[in-house]
């Protein structure tokens, strides 16, 4: 019986460990997909199908798409039809005779009509052309948008790497001091050191704690704003992970603004909306301008009716299918309407239009100010950018020097615990200031590419 016991217990080990082993391979991969790294073109295409305003900017180019296939429709004859019936009690008219009766009666009218635009000023090729201009103005909208879009993704994802690094810094200054504290304990108990230098050394010590605590609570803000951005749920929004690569700074990419301007104006998404609503409102004169031209209709139509009054000789009424043939009418004919005085409406109207229009020129001439400085900011910047990173990489070289030798000082007694902590703080703002400098570095770097027309989320 004991050999069966032991099978028992060997097969409930082997149950245990299969299930074991599906309960792992279930988890695994939820915990994989929570923790995964995103790269800032994954967080840039995540963001460009889920954000909302983006999705906004879609339907309103969706939107201006249908104003344009209906300014085409606009061209077509309108064309309706339309049929009443009724019963006649009491003292009436009879429809058919014209005769007053006094009898209960049935009738029905029919009728289809149809009306063509033949001359109206030009004003409906005008509007398909206005149409045409503002689907075009939406279409780039659109891609500005997603230009926009990129760009915060850029700067919040950017953020990130900027405050995990000073997470990074905050840590190592705090290691460093919690070192020094131990050693200033171990110090003050052999008689070398003062319990005034151990005050000193605690409260950095906290004050680097704080600042430890601070850093990153400020790199929890800014992955929500990160999230945001790309309308991340907000059940993924604590295991966000960005791929933390450092940016490697190589030259200083010198570039000429004013060939670099002449290049990124001509396919601007910017530029562009101006440019096409400059063209809408240029269409908008014209439509209004059509407006003192008179306007050419062509009419047709077809009526017939019954008639339960209309009788043969011999007093049956006659059939509706005989009526209807019998009472068939039609009508073709041509309508002109001038106008000749609105009250001033018309005038005003084409005033305001060429008021708009020209308005629309200086919008797209401060488009393209606006543009032209901020590229030659830009390109500043990226100079002055890569000045600041050579010096501030020189400047934490230096401090990490003058910090060891700061505490081997310390160490002798040559110097106190205020100066020591001073290089100290030097050092960590170097450090700060130099990944500040690498980082907005590498920004300004793809902001250039992006006017040199690489759309570097592509």
């Amino acid at each position: 019986m004991k050999w069966k016991t032991d099978i028992k217990i060997q097969i409930m080990r082997f149950t245990e460990l299969i299930l074991l082993i599906l309960l792992v391979n279930i988890i695994k991969p939820a915990i994989a997909q929570n923790q995964i790294t995103w790269s800032l073109n994954e967080c840039i295409h995540y963001a460009l199908e889920h954000n909302l305003k983006q999705q906004q900017y879609l339907l309103n180019e969706q939107s201006s798409r249908v104003e344009a296939q209906q300014a085409k429709f606009n061209l077509l004859p309108t064309v309706s039809a339309s049929s009443s019936a009724g019963l006649n009690l009491g003292r009436s008219i009879d429809e058919y005779t014209n005769d007053i009766v006094n009898t209960e009666y049935f009738n029905n009218s029919n009728s289809l009509s149809s009306r063509m635009t033949l001359f109206q000023g030009f004003i409906q090729q005008n509007r398909i052309a206005y149409a045409k201009f503002r689907l075009e103005a939406a279409r780039w909208q659109k891609i500005n948008q997603e230009d926009d879009l990129a760009f915060s993704i850029l700067t919040a994802y950017y953020d990130v790497i900027y405050y995990k690094g000073l997470v990074g810094i905050a840590r190592e200054q705090l290691d460093l001091s919690e070192q020094n504290l131990r050693k200033m304990e171990a110090l003050i108990e052999t008689g070398l050191k003062a319990k005034t230098d151990l005050a000193e050394m605690q409260a950095t010590y906290e004050k680097e704690k704080l600042n430890l605590i601070q850093s990153e609570n400020k790199l929890e803000e800014v992955k929500l704003r990160l999230g945001q951005e790309m309308n991340l749920p907000a059940g993924r929004l604590g295991s966000l992970q960005i791929n933390t690569r450092e940016a490697v700074v190589t030259s200083d990419l010198s570039v000429a603004a004013d060939s670099l301007y002449e290049s990124f104006v001509a396919h601007s998404p910017y530029v562009k909306i101006a440019e096409a609503e400059l063209l809408a409102s240029a269409k908008e004169v014209a439509i209004t301008r059509g407006q003192f031209f008179p306007s050419i209709y062509l009419n047709a139509s077809m009526n017939t009716g019954y008639y339960e009054t209309y009788r043969d000789e011999d007093g049956r009424t006659i059939s509706f299918s005989d009526q209807f043939d019998n009472n068939m009418s039609h009508y073709v004919g041509a309508s002109i309407s001038i106008p000749i005085f609105q009250k001033n409406q018309i005038r005003s109207q084409f005033r305001q239009a060429k008021l708009g229009k020209q308005q629309a020129k200086i919008q797209a001439d401060i488009y393209k100010q606006a543009v032209y400085y901020e590229l030659l900011n830009n390109s500043r910047e990226l100079q002055a950018l890569f000045s600041e990173y050579i010096q501030t990489e020189k400047q934490v070289e230096a401090d990490e020097l003058a910090y060891r030798v700061a505490q081997r000082k310390y160490d002798e007694g040559i110097i106190d615990v205020i100066e020591l902590l001073s290089v100290k703080n030097r050092l960590t703002e170097a450090k700060s200031q130099q990944l500040s400098a690498q980082l907005q570095w590498e920004i300004k770097v793809r902001i250039v590419d992006f006017y040199k027309g690489v759309r570097f989320w592509e």
